[in-house]
């Protein structure tokens, strides 16, 4: 019997260690980025439209690791003009990035990453970009070599995988009929066709998966960062203000405005580090983060790790100006002005990320005593509404300063209970001292010892105001209020709007002709889709991109010209 155990023993040993094996050949634990642009010249004031693919760096397949992608925005030698955070699903996110007005003319750092790719010896993706003030005249700043004509055929990756189109010339606000050819795989894409510039070479993404150790950005992380599988985590050390050492075992609480008291903690670790995990409950919320029981005469502050942080300026790789870059860079200015005139901005179709549902982090769900302030007479102060109302609770003041305690149902004596304001951990009795009747809402008890994780609190005093008191009132010293931004997400298609088309008495210039990153690819036959020009007459590149199911980076692109000239394939 003995030796049928051992037997099962190890044949349990050997399904373990297989299974393991084949989630480590489906997955590295390491992820790579790429941000895939719909151009890399843009007037300030415009938006960007992005495609963000998350990889796993072993297979190259899309990472269903990270939920939270990070982008930046960054002019030389400069800390970041623009910062997001954006929701990833499945290894994708799409959006947008609106541009500020009030940007100078320059080239650019685009930056995107996952948390965990900052850990060390990961390579965070980059690539420039032009941004011009559209009321710069002068355009004396430098941009960098432009791409050589013959980059473009290098792009393709598949013989089968070409791009064709019914013309290669066509006239002003014409039809335009593209398939995309079969790959051996099914891939999701993303089709830009814009006006080809000159200005700065645009990075494939199969030249940035295959040679990205030549140009990534290298870390060297201060701790190890989580994988964001569950959704932002929150990093910060607690510190000694005066000695500037990192405090390890400190208990920092988080909570945020609410009808009911949540709380969420963590221990920093010997490094006095800590993580919090800000699920969708917090997305877009104003959060409340202080640190438990700070010991007397003792000066802790929390310092929160910036997300956004690289570890070193940029400057641009090479320097060259010419003429004609000017010239196009001038033309993109007047194309801007005269749709900002005739407000021609109707082509852009948005398909929003649904809102996600999320649970609160309730700190209790035992029975409470509720009492409503309206039920009685009015009361000037809480001191008086617990003379008048709460027999069981004892307000102290000493000097200037106030406590306040609680008697405990099961001990059967007064003890310090753990105070909310509308939802919100306490950190100073004081602050509620001057609320009255005509502040506060209602007042919830429990008067018993709660277990929270591995925190004993010796009973709540929940209370709720008239309208969110808590957000008029100041963070003690060893507290911190921040807002944890939105995460952005959500497709934007961009094609030529028909009632643009058939407007003939107004002016129609475009430089973006089509934005598609939702396209999806299969083996079984060609993918088809159309798109118009406009009254503007250029040199056009249509770019097809992005990843097939087998993890191969696929790139093609194809030119095509819109002239006022009549041609022999015109109808």
């Amino acid at each position: 019997m003995r030796f049928l155990k051992q037997v099962f023993f190890l044949l349990a040993l050997q399904i373990v260690a297989l299974v393991s094996g084949n989630v480590y050949a489906q997955s590295s634990g390491q992820e790579a980025a790429y941000l895939q642009t719909d151009r890399t010249t843009y007037i300030a004031g415009e938006p960007v439209y992005y495609k963000f693919y998350v990889l796993d760096a072993g297979t190259g397949k899309l990472s269903n690791t990270s939920k939270v992608g990070y982008i930046l925005i960054r002019a030389a030698n400069q800390n970041p003009v623009l910062k997001m955070k954006v929701d990833i699903t499945a290894g994708i996110s799409n959006g947008r990035i609106f541009l500020p007005d009030s940007l100078i003319s320059g080239v650019y750092q685009l930056v995107a990453f996952t948390s965990i790719m900052k850990n060390q010896g990961a390579l965070l993706f980059n690539k420039e970009i032009v941004i011009v003030n559209r009321f710069d005249k002068e355009l004396n700043f430098k941009l960098t070599i432009p791409v050589p004509a013959d980059t473009l055929k290098a792009l393709q990756t598949d013989s089968t995988f070409v791009i064709t189109t019914d013309k290669t010339e066509y006239g002003p606000r014409k039809k335009v009929k593209v398939s995309l050819g079969k790959l051996n795989s099914k891939a999701t894409l993303a089709v830009s066709v814009s006006e080809e510039t000159n200005t700065i070479p645009d990075k494939t993404i199969v030249k940035a998966l295959t040679k990205s150790s030549d140009t990534a950005i290298k870390i060297q992380p201060k701790d190890i960062n989580l994988p964001e599988s569950s959704g932002k985590i929150l990093r910060g050390t607690v510190q000694d203000e005066l000695t500037g050492k990192n405090i390890p075992d400190a208990v920092v609480l988080l909570s945020r405005v609410d009808s009911v008291p949540d709380l969420q903690y963590a221990n920093t670790n010997r490094n006095g580090v800590f993580q919090l995990l800000l699920d969708d409950y917090y997305n877009g919320k104003e959060l409340f983060l202080t640190i438990k029981d700070v010991p007397a005469g003792q000066h802790w502050k929390i310092r929160l790790d910036d997300d956004f942080e690289l570890p070193y300026k940029w400057n641009p790789s090479t320097v060259l100006n010419n003429g004609s870059s000017k010239a196009q860079l001038a033309k993109s200015q007047q194309i801007v002005y005269i749709n900002k005139t005739y407000q021609l901005n109707n082509d852009v179709k948005e398909e929003p990320t649904p809102e996600k549902s999320s649970v609160c982090p309730r700190f209790y769900y035992n029975p409470v005593k509720t009492t409503l302030l309206s039920d009685f007479v009015q009361l000037n102060d809480f001191p008086e509404i617990v003379v008048e109302l709460f027999p069981t609770i004892q307000v102290n003041k000493n000097k200037d300063n106030y406590s306040v305690l609680l008697m405990n149902a099961t001990r059967y004596r007064y003890t310090e209970p753990v105070i909310f304001l509308d939802g919100v951990y306490v950190d100073d009795a004081n602050k509620i001292m001057g609320f009255g009747s005509e502040k506060i809402k209602k007042i919830d008890l429990l008067a018993a010892e709660r277990i929270f994780g591995d925190l004993v609190f010796n009973g709540v005093i929940s209370i709720t105001s008239k309208s969110n008191e808590i957000l008029k009132t100041t963070p003690a010293p060893q507290s911190l209020r921040i807002i944890n931004e939105k995460r952005q997400g959500g497709k934007s298609f961009v094609t030529v709007h028909l009632d643009s088309l058939r407007n003939t008495t107004t002016p129609f210039f475009k430089q973006l002709l089509y934005w598609n990153p939702g396209l999806e690819l299969n083996e079984t036959g060609t993918t088809g889709f159309e798109f118009y020009t406009s009254d503007n007459t250029a040199d056009f590149v249509i770019r097809a991109e992005g990843i097939s199911e087998k993890g191969t980076p696929v790139s093609v692109s194809k030119r095509i010209k819109v002239t006022n000239q009549p041609t022999s394939t015109d109808k």
